[in-house]
């Protein structure tokens, strides 16, 4: 009787602990985490991701690179023509920012679930580039122009990831993904004022400049007049995700 009577309590023990532990996993269903790789190269990024149910969460994540130089320029300029001081210029004064929106949509394939273990990732990203300071100079024989440019380059992207998210802590997580490949379409202007009014010979030289540049696989089309030069692109973008997530869960 004894013996019967400790079955029974324990095995009530046991199915009164089961649901409290699975709902201490729902509740952890909010994680805030920041992308600690792209921080060398000047890119912050911070994801918020919302557990929905074991096996599904929905993400948004942001990242910007505010205003400033290249990022790792001098290793750039290593790789550079040294005889080309117009290309190792341009490099020294441009001025990069940009920022990019991805909301995603994860499936976690592992036995614990809620935002932990393995898991595949669909996703779509906005991005915008914007590059200044960019110092040109187009020579044909006794011909010189000088055009500051400054451009604009928008893409949309769809792709996938593949990676895993551990608990480190009650409070803290670790998300880690290692294979994130996107494609799709960008477009984007670039546009150059001049030091001065070109004359008409002055737009013939930035036009012939300009068309003369290889940018495959983009399609481009090109606008001259005294007072601008632009150039406008299309065409496929892509890229790859990657990144190692330090976060906390609430």
């Amino acid at each position: 009787m004894k013996k019967n009577l400790l079955f029974f309590s324990l095995l009530l023990f046991v199915f009164q602990s089961l649901p409290a532990q699975e709902g201490y996993q729902i509740q952890q269903k909010n994680l805030i985490k920041i992308n600690l790789l792209p921080i060398a190269f000047r890119n912050y990024s911070i994801q918020y991701e919302r557990v929905l149910g074991k096996s599904v969460s929905v993400a948004v994540a942001y990242r910007f690179m505010p205003e400033g130089t290249i990022p790792l320029k001098s290793k750039i300029i290593d790789y550079a023509d040294p005889d080309d001081q117009q290309v190792i210029d341009i490099l020294n004064e441009a001025k990069l920012s940009n920022f990019a929106v991805t909301p995603e949509v994860r499936f976690y394939l592992g036995k614990k679930g809620y935002g932990r273990g393995f898991y595949v990732s669909l996703f779509y990203r906005y991005s915008n580039f914007d590059a200044n300071n960019i110092i040109a100079d187009f020579e044909e024989d006794d011909v010189s122009v000088n055009v500051e440019m400054s451009g604009n380059i928008k893409s949309h992207t769809v792709g996938f990831v593949l990676g895993s998210q551990w608990a480190l802590s009650k409070h803290l997580c670790l998300d880690l993904w290692f294979l994130g490949p996107h494609y799709g379409t960008g477009s984007g202007t670039f546009t150059g004022v001049p030091s001065t009014p070109m004359s008409a010979e002055d737009q013939n030289v930035v036009r012939d400049k300009l068309n003369e540049l290889e940018i495959d696989p983009y399609t481009k089309t090109v606008e001259v007049n005294q007072n601008k030069a632009a150039i406008n692109i299309k065409g496929p973008f892509g890229g790859f995700r990657a990144g190692l997530s330090l976060g906390i869960k609430f």
